[in-house]
Protein backbone atom coordinates (compact mmCIF):
# COMPACT_ATOMS: atom_id res chain seq x y z
CA UNK A 1 0.00 0.00 0.00
CA UNK A 2 1.47 3.37 -1.08
CA UNK A 3 1.53 5.54 1.88
CA UNK A 4 0.77 9.74 1.96
CA UNK A 5 4.30 10.61 1.25
CA UNK A 6 5.26 8.35 -1.25
CA UNK A 7 2.17 9.88 -3.32
CA UNK A 8 3.62 13.33 -2.41
CA UNK A 9 6.97 12.22 -3.55
CA UNK A 10 5.39 11.01 -6.65
CA UNK A 11 3.65 14.65 -7.21
CA UNK A 12 -0.02 13.30 -6.64
CA UNK A 13 -2.48 15.71 -5.94
CA UNK A 14 -4.70 15.17 -3.04
CA UNK A 15 -7.52 15.08 -5.15
CA UNK A 16 -5.58 12.43 -7.29
CA UNK A 17 -4.58 10.57 -4.12
CA UNK A 18 -7.70 10.46 -2.75
CA UNK A 19 -9.09 8.65 -5.99
CA UNK A 20 -6.15 6.22 -6.52
CA UNK A 21 -6.74 4.83 -3.38
CA UNK A 22 -10.56 4.90 -4.08
CA UNK A 23 -10.52 2.85 -7.34
CA UNK A 24 -10.26 -0.73 -7.64
CA UNK A 25 -7.80 -1.92 -10.21
CA UNK A 26 -7.98 -5.04 -12.26
CA UNK A 27 -5.72 -7.33 -11.17
CA UNK A 28 -5.20 -9.24 -14.16
CA UNK A 29 -4.39 -5.88 -16.22
CA UNK A 30 -1.93 -4.77 -12.85
CA UNK A 31 -0.51 -7.93 -12.96
CA UNK A 32 0.18 -7.95 -16.44
CA UNK A 33 2.02 -4.09 -16.79
CA UNK A 34 4.05 -4.91 -13.26
CA UNK A 35 5.72 -7.76 -14.68
CA UNK A 36 6.43 -5.78 -18.36
CA UNK A 37 7.73 -3.12 -16.05
CA UNK A 38 9.88 -5.15 -13.65
CA UNK A 39 11.53 -6.90 -17.11
CA UNK A 40 12.29 -3.54 -18.34
CA UNK A 41 14.10 -1.77 -15.13
CA UNK A 42 17.37 -0.81 -16.38
CA UNK A 43 17.18 -1.46 -20.02
CA UNK A 44 18.70 1.63 -22.00
CA UNK A 45 18.90 2.15 -26.00
CA UNK A 46 15.10 2.21 -26.93
CA UNK A 47 11.91 3.53 -25.53
CA UNK A 48 10.04 0.36 -23.90
CA UNK A 49 7.22 -1.35 -25.95
CA UNK A 50 4.84 -2.62 -23.91
CA UNK A 51 1.35 -4.01 -23.78
CA UNK A 52 -0.73 -1.32 -21.78
CA UNK A 53 -3.90 -1.78 -20.20
CA UNK A 54 -6.94 -0.28 -21.63
CA UNK A 55 -7.76 1.52 -18.57
CA UNK A 56 -5.04 3.64 -17.56
CA UNK A 57 -5.88 4.25 -13.74
CA UNK A 58 -4.89 0.30 -13.99
CA UNK A 59 -2.00 1.41 -15.13
CA UNK A 60 -1.47 3.90 -12.26
CA UNK A 61 -2.13 0.83 -9.96
CA UNK A 62 0.98 -0.87 -11.60
CA UNK A 63 3.36 2.17 -11.72
CA UNK A 64 2.58 2.58 -8.06
CA UNK A 65 3.04 -0.96 -7.07
CA UNK A 66 6.84 -1.12 -9.02
CA UNK A 67 8.02 2.12 -7.55
CA UNK A 68 10.47 -0.14 -5.33
CA UNK A 69 11.91 -1.60 -8.32
CA UNK A 70 12.90 2.04 -10.05
CA UNK A 71 14.09 3.38 -6.62
CA UNK A 72 16.02 0.17 -6.23
CA UNK A 73 17.63 0.92 -9.53
CA UNK A 74 18.16 4.37 -8.90
CA UNK A 75 20.32 3.60 -6.01
CA UNK A 76 22.33 0.83 -7.61
CA UNK A 77 23.08 3.51 -9.58
CA UNK A 78 24.40 5.97 -7.05
CA UNK A 79 21.46 8.63 -8.28
CA UNK A 80 20.64 10.80 -5.37
CA UNK A 81 17.12 10.94 -3.59
CA UNK A 82 15.85 14.54 -4.79
CA UNK A 83 16.79 13.21 -8.47
CA UNK A 84 15.09 10.07 -8.44
CA UNK A 85 12.25 11.47 -6.57
CA UNK A 86 11.86 14.11 -8.86
CA UNK A 87 12.07 11.94 -11.72
CA UNK A 88 9.09 10.01 -10.16
CA UNK A 89 6.95 13.42 -10.03
CA UNK A 90 6.56 13.29 -13.58
CA UNK A 91 3.32 11.05 -12.65
CA UNK A 92 1.85 12.91 -10.66
CA UNK A 93 2.34 16.00 -12.37
CA UNK A 94 0.89 14.16 -15.61
CA UNK A 95 -2.02 12.94 -14.05
CA UNK A 96 -2.51 16.73 -13.14
CA UNK A 97 -2.53 17.73 -16.60
CA UNK A 98 -4.80 14.91 -17.67
CA UNK A 99 -7.23 16.15 -15.16
CA UNK A 100 -7.44 19.73 -16.18
CA UNK A 101 -7.88 17.80 -19.65
CA UNK A 102 -10.56 15.39 -19.18
CA UNK A 103 -11.61 16.87 -15.94
CA UNK A 104 -11.46 13.05 -14.24
CA UNK A 105 -9.20 10.52 -12.63
CA UNK A 106 -6.87 9.13 -14.83
CA UNK A 107 -3.30 9.55 -17.01
CA UNK A 108 -3.88 9.85 -20.19
CA UNK A 109 -0.09 9.61 -21.35
CA UNK A 110 0.40 6.84 -19.28
CA UNK A 111 2.73 5.27 -21.84
CA UNK A 112 5.13 7.41 -21.22
CA UNK A 113 5.65 7.25 -17.42
CA UNK A 114 7.06 3.58 -18.85
CA UNK A 115 10.27 5.73 -19.83
CA UNK A 116 10.92 6.59 -16.11
CA UNK A 117 10.57 3.17 -14.69
CA UNK A 118 12.68 1.76 -17.04
CA UNK A 119 15.29 4.01 -15.58
CA UNK A 120 16.28 5.60 -19.63
CA UNK A 121 15.17 9.64 -18.02
CA UNK A 122 16.20 11.71 -15.29
CA UNK A 123 14.71 15.09 -14.13
CA UNK A 124 17.83 17.67 -14.00
CA UNK A 125 16.79 20.81 -12.70
CA UNK A 126 13.95 22.40 -15.36
CA UNK A 127 14.04 20.02 -18.11
CA UNK A 128 14.54 15.74 -18.45
CA UNK A 129 16.64 14.00 -20.24
CA UNK A 130 16.51 10.75 -22.03
CA UNK A 131 19.28 8.22 -22.33
CA UNK A 132 19.02 6.65 -26.12
CA UNK A 133 20.77 5.44 -29.13
CA UNK A 134 20.67 7.03 -32.75
CA UNK A 135 19.59 4.45 -35.34
CA UNK A 136 20.01 4.48 -39.21
CA UNK A 137 16.34 5.16 -39.81
CA UNK A 138 16.61 8.50 -37.33
CA UNK A 139 19.89 9.56 -38.12
CA UNK A 140 21.43 13.11 -36.40
CA UNK A 141 23.99 15.32 -37.94
CA UNK A 142 27.35 14.62 -36.44
CA UNK A 143 26.33 11.06 -34.85
CA UNK A 144 26.43 7.36 -36.12
CA UNK A 145 24.27 4.46 -35.96
CA UNK A 146 24.52 3.15 -32.16
CA UNK A 147 25.88 6.44 -30.57
CA UNK A 148 24.45 7.40 -27.15
CA UNK A 149 22.79 11.18 -27.08
CA UNK A 150 20.11 12.64 -25.04
CA UNK A 151 16.92 13.65 -25.86
CA UNK A 152 15.77 16.94 -23.98
CA UNK A 153 12.15 17.16 -22.87
CA UNK A 154 10.12 19.83 -21.21
CA UNK A 155 8.04 19.21 -18.83
CA UNK A 156 5.01 22.03 -17.65
CA UNK A 157 6.88 23.10 -14.34
CA UNK A 158 7.59 26.78 -15.26
CA UNK A 159 9.24 29.14 -17.40
CA UNK A 160 12.14 28.75 -19.70
CA UNK A 161 14.53 30.92 -18.47
CA UNK A 162 17.75 31.28 -19.66
CA UNK A 163 19.11 30.79 -16.69
CA UNK A 164 17.19 27.64 -15.40
CA UNK A 165 17.94 26.50 -18.79
CA UNK A 166 21.18 26.87 -17.96
CA UNK A 167 21.43 25.25 -15.24
CA UNK A 168 19.60 22.47 -16.43
CA UNK A 169 22.40 21.99 -18.98
CA UNK A 170 24.99 22.23 -16.58
CA UNK A 171 23.69 19.61 -14.40
CA UNK A 172 22.77 17.20 -16.98
CA UNK A 173 26.99 17.32 -18.37
CA UNK A 174 27.68 16.39 -14.77
CA UNK A 175 25.27 13.53 -14.42
CA UNK A 176 25.50 11.40 -17.41
CA UNK A 177 29.36 11.04 -17.38
CA UNK A 178 28.91 10.45 -13.45
CA UNK A 179 26.35 8.01 -12.99
CA UNK A 180 26.17 6.61 -16.73
CA UNK A 181 29.94 6.65 -17.60
CA UNK A 182 29.57 3.52 -19.91
CA UNK A 183 27.47 5.48 -22.25
CA UNK A 184 29.45 8.45 -23.47
CA UNK A 185 27.56 11.07 -24.71
CA UNK A 186 28.66 14.12 -27.10
CA UNK A 187 24.81 15.55 -28.53
CA UNK A 188 21.41 16.38 -27.41
CA UNK A 189 18.33 16.24 -29.33
CA UNK A 190 15.13 17.68 -29.01
CA UNK A 191 11.58 17.06 -30.96
CA UNK A 192 9.14 19.76 -30.10
CA UNK A 193 6.56 22.06 -31.99
CA UNK A 194 9.09 24.65 -29.89
CA UNK A 195 11.17 24.32 -33.05
CA UNK A 196 8.81 24.95 -35.67
CA UNK A 197 10.62 27.68 -37.78
CA UNK A 198 7.11 29.72 -37.76
CA UNK A 199 6.92 30.12 -34.22
CA UNK A 200 10.57 31.04 -33.89
CA UNK A 201 10.42 33.43 -36.36
CA UNK A 202 6.83 35.18 -35.30
CA UNK A 203 7.52 35.14 -31.36
CA UNK A 204 9.30 37.98 -29.31
CA UNK A 205 12.73 37.11 -30.01
CA UNK A 206 13.60 37.88 -26.68
CA UNK A 207 11.56 35.53 -25.29
CA UNK A 208 11.99 32.62 -23.14
CA UNK A 209 10.56 30.15 -25.72
CA UNK A 210 12.45 31.79 -28.79
CA UNK A 211 15.38 31.87 -26.84
CA UNK A 212 15.32 28.32 -26.00
CA UNK A 213 14.53 26.96 -29.34
CA UNK A 214 17.53 28.62 -31.06
CA UNK A 215 19.83 27.12 -29.06
CA UNK A 216 19.16 23.47 -31.50
CA UNK A 217 20.02 23.79 -34.56
CA UNK A 218 17.22 22.46 -36.94
CA UNK A 219 17.57 19.11 -39.06
CA UNK A 220 15.14 17.04 -40.69
CA UNK A 221 11.90 17.86 -42.68
CA UNK A 222 9.48 19.03 -40.08
CA UNK A 223 6.23 17.41 -39.49
CA UNK A 224 2.39 18.44 -39.41
CA UNK A 225 1.16 18.52 -35.62
CA UNK A 226 -1.54 20.73 -35.09
CA UNK A 227 -2.59 19.16 -31.89
CA UNK A 228 0.71 19.99 -30.17
CA UNK A 229 0.66 23.23 -30.27
CA UNK A 230 -3.34 23.34 -29.91
CA UNK A 231 -2.82 20.49 -26.22
CA UNK A 232 0.49 21.96 -25.20
CA UNK A 233 -0.80 25.95 -25.01
CA UNK A 234 -4.70 25.10 -24.12
CA UNK A 235 -4.82 21.79 -22.80
CA UNK A 236 -7.36 20.70 -25.36
CA UNK A 237 -7.29 18.45 -28.37
CA UNK A 238 -10.50 20.18 -29.71
CA UNK A 239 -10.19 22.21 -32.48
CA UNK A 240 -13.82 23.09 -32.86
CA UNK A 241 -12.78 25.31 -29.73
CA UNK A 242 -10.83 27.73 -30.73
CA UNK A 243 -12.95 30.66 -30.87
CA UNK A 244 -13.19 29.49 -26.72
CA UNK A 245 -9.77 29.29 -26.43
CA UNK A 246 -8.15 32.32 -24.04
CA UNK A 247 -6.08 35.22 -26.15
CA UNK A 248 -4.64 36.85 -23.11
CA UNK A 249 -1.11 36.35 -24.40
CA UNK A 250 0.79 36.69 -27.43
CA UNK A 251 1.24 32.82 -27.72
CA UNK A 252 -2.30 32.11 -27.69
CA UNK A 253 -3.03 34.67 -30.02
CA UNK A 254 -0.14 33.26 -32.73
CA UNK A 255 -1.18 29.61 -31.93
CA UNK A 256 -4.91 30.73 -33.27
CA UNK A 257 -4.16 32.89 -35.34
CA UNK A 258 -1.79 30.93 -37.40
CA UNK A 259 -4.49 27.81 -37.92
CA UNK A 260 -7.84 30.09 -38.79
CA UNK A 261 -5.43 31.65 -41.43
CA UNK A 262 -5.16 27.96 -42.70
CA UNK A 263 -1.43 27.22 -41.67
CA UNK A 264 -0.51 23.73 -40.09
CA UNK A 265 1.44 23.74 -36.73
CA UNK A 266 4.75 21.57 -36.90
CA UNK A 267 6.98 19.42 -34.56
CA UNK A 268 10.80 19.79 -35.74
CA UNK A 269 13.75 17.88 -34.93
CA UNK A 270 17.18 20.05 -33.18
CA UNK A 271 20.46 19.19 -32.23
CA UNK A 272 22.97 20.92 -29.67
CA UNK A 273 26.45 20.02 -28.35
CA UNK A 274 26.41 18.40 -24.84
Amino acid sequence: MTSVDAYRALGFSDEDREDAEKFTPDPVAVEGLVTQLRAVVGHQGTEPQLRMPEDPRNTVAALLITVPEIRKYHRERGIPDDISWATLADLGLQMQVSRRTHGEYGLATHWWLTIHWAGQIYALGRLQYMLYQVTEEKPVPGTEPGEWVVGVHIPESGPLTPELVDASFAQARKFFPRYFPEYPIKTMTLNSWLLDPYLLDNLPQESNMVRFGRRFTPYGTPTDSQDSAIFFTFRSHDLGKLDEFPQDTTLQRLVVSRIKQGGTWQNANGYAKF
